[in-house]
């Protein structure tokens, strides 16, 4: 991760835009992506890529739930509906194995644009040799805290999830809750923030997932240390309902005053700093995720574009996406969305860029990347089962923290699903 840490805070002067060509009038693209800044900036600008180029792009940005669905029938189907995909990396491995994706090495290196990408996203969506979409964010995770509450309260930001529990119980009140996290189940909702406090524990999900050894050993005094502090602190310190909040859930209650501390990815902590996103900005501070014993582990995630297999027009899917990530583009949806986390990296060193999060907060960027630094790229595994493992475990997760069963019987039940998902 140290590449990620070196390539966001220092510039390449190698930025690319998408090559203009003569196209016929009819050519358009069909663009499927699922909410979050990025995505919902780069449809707010789709009519500068056929001013550039004539191609005209439909960009449908859905709901993560209805996208899955959606690409899953068109890849099956093998319909060529979709021409250009939101590919996440925890995706990707399955996508391959199950042919869905066509490879672009030859497209993408190919592109002037590639130099000025993140070396680290890049390479992530490698695969035998070759390259199978193009990452457009690297997101990671970070806390924001309301600064006036902790003052009022004599007490410091926690370093630590046990730091946490116990200024939790000191500024939490029927007005403001102490904290709220992502609880609803899925490998992209609390299994992107779970994770932080079970690796800070030292919980894993396989026994040596780096040695290749996936045996699973997500049931250990570990991760039932982890899953209580997670409990605890979202039943006892959590708004009413808490334990169905997804994303949108957390960031609308910190935007209107009801908890004192988020835990959440890049995008969602940038708004919530951002003055003209949150009219408690200026009460909030943005730092790391909370350590434990073996360390701090924020989440990450790295999202990109791919081309699906059946793709009619991969030619035309390819001038789409070195669009997307030109330098150009990645500098308009930053400047007009809370996306901080581009993956061009010269766009870092674009001064109304810098402004703007400086703006935001002074130490955003600063912060952002220290996290990026301690990430793990495996943070979830990038397995082709992952997408299956990490829906089991989530539910598994789920049912514990609102009471459906025991957080040993959760672990117990998640690891035996694990063991059925591989074939063990």
């Amino acid at each position: 991760m140290k590449r990620l840490l070196t390539t966001l805070l220092s510039a390449s002067l190698f930025a690319g835009v998408a090559a203009t060509t003569t196209v016929h009038a009819q050519d358009e693209i069909n663009v499927v992506m699922f909410g979050m800044p990025y995505t919902k900036g780069l449809q707010a600008i789709a009519g500068d890529f056929e001013k550039e180029t004539g191609i005209k792009a439909n960009i449908d940005v859905i709901g993560q739930d209805v996208f899955e669905n959606r690409i899953t029938l068109s890849f099956t189907g093998k319909s060529g509906d979709i021409d250009v995909v939101h590919t996440p990396v925890i995706q990707v491995q399955r996508w391959v194995a199950a042919d869905w994706l066509k490879p672009i090495t030859a497209e993408v290196d190919g592109m002037a644009v590639k130099s000025d990408i993140m070396a680290g996203p890049l390479d992530a969506y490698k695969i035998n040799g070759e390259q199978w979409a193009v990452p457009y964010m690297a997101a990671t995770g970070l806390m924001t805290y309301r600064k006036d509450i902790l003052e009022a309260a004599g007490v410091e930001v926690p370093q630590t999830w046990e730091d946490m529990l116990a200024v939790a119980a000191k500024v939490h009140s029927d007005e403001t809750a102490a904290i709220a996290m992502r609880a609803v189940p899925g490998q992209g909702f609390n299994m992107f923030i779970f994770p932080m406090v079970m690796r800070a524990y030292g919980g894993k999900f396989f026994e040596d997932y780096t040695a290749g050894d996936l045996t699973p050993a997500i049931n250990s005094p570990e991760t039932l240390e982890a899953l209580n502090v997670y409990m605890k602190l979202l039943n006892e310190y959590g708004p009413q309902g808490a334990g169905n909040f997804n994303f949108a859930e957390v960031q609308a209650a910190a935007q209107n005053g009801q908890i004192t501390f988020a835990v959440e990815g890049t995008g969602i902590a940038a708004s919530l700093v951002d003055p003209e996103k949150s009219k408690f900005a200026d009460k909030t501070g943005i730092t790391l995720p909370p350590g434990g014993p073996a360390g701090r582990s924020p989440a990450i995630a790295v999202h990109g574009l791919g081309i699906p297999a059946s793709a009619k027009n991969p030619e035309l899917s390819t001038k789409f996406i070195e669009w997307a990530v030109s330098a150009e583009t990645m500098t308009k949806i930053a400047l007009a969305q809370p996306f901080s986390n581009f993956t061009t990296q010269s766009v870092a060193q674009n001064e109304e860029v810098i402004a703007k999060y400086s703006k935001v907060h002074p130490d955003f960027l600063a912060v952002q990347a220290e996290a990026l630094n301690l990430a793990v790229g495996h943070y979830r595994p990038l397995l082709p089962e992952w997408p299956a493992l990490g829906q089991a475990i989530g539910e598994n997760i789920n049912g514990a923290l609102n009471g459906l069963m025991s957080p040993e019987e959760a672990l117990e039940a998640a690891e035996q699903e694990m063991r059925d998902i591989l074939g063990l």
